[in-house]
């Protein structure tokens, strides 16, 4: 049992944190950190501007959800686009229907206006062609006569 305890027997290591000793920059912002949010706001948007914010390993972890987000942004638009176009081509087909609906209306006018008995009598005058007065007769053939 002496020898079991031999092999088992693990050593344990103390692990003595060392202070952190901090950059001039990092003393700075943390002088400057409860003082002013503009200067926070400002490293916010420089790390946008550069990236930086990019590497972190939150944003990794969200980049699928980000790529999510971003399609239906994409999708959000082109379906806006669509529909504007479609709404336009509605407009546009009503103004033509409305156009060819006037010139309908328009050309059976004339028709009826110039398929008048009096306006037909009128046009055929100048060709010597008269309106007859007398009224038309019928003439009966009698088929047993052959």
């Amino acid at each position: 049992m002496a020898e079991l305890r031999n092999t088992i027997n693990i050593e344990t290591e103390e692990v003595v944190a060392e202070p952190k000793t901090l950059s001039a920059e990092e003393q700075s912002a943390k002088k400057t950190k409860g003082k002013s949010k503009g200067k926070k706001a400002s490293g916010n948007v420089k790390s946008i501007l550069e990236g930086s914010f990019l590497v972190r390993e939150k944003v990794i972890g969200l980049l699928p959800f980000l790529i999510f987000l971003t399609g239906i942004g994409l999708l959000y638009i082109f379906n806006s686009n669509y529909a504007n176009r479609t709404i336009i081509s509605i407009s546009k087909t009503k103004k033509q229907i409305e156009e060819q609906r006037f010139e309908y209306i328009n050309t059976k006018s004339k028709l009826m206006q110039t398929t008048r008995q009096t306006e037909i009598a009128k046009r055929l005058q100048h060709s010597g062609l008269k309106e007859s007065k007398t009224p038309p007769r019928k003439i009966l053939i009698d088929q047993t006569s052959e």
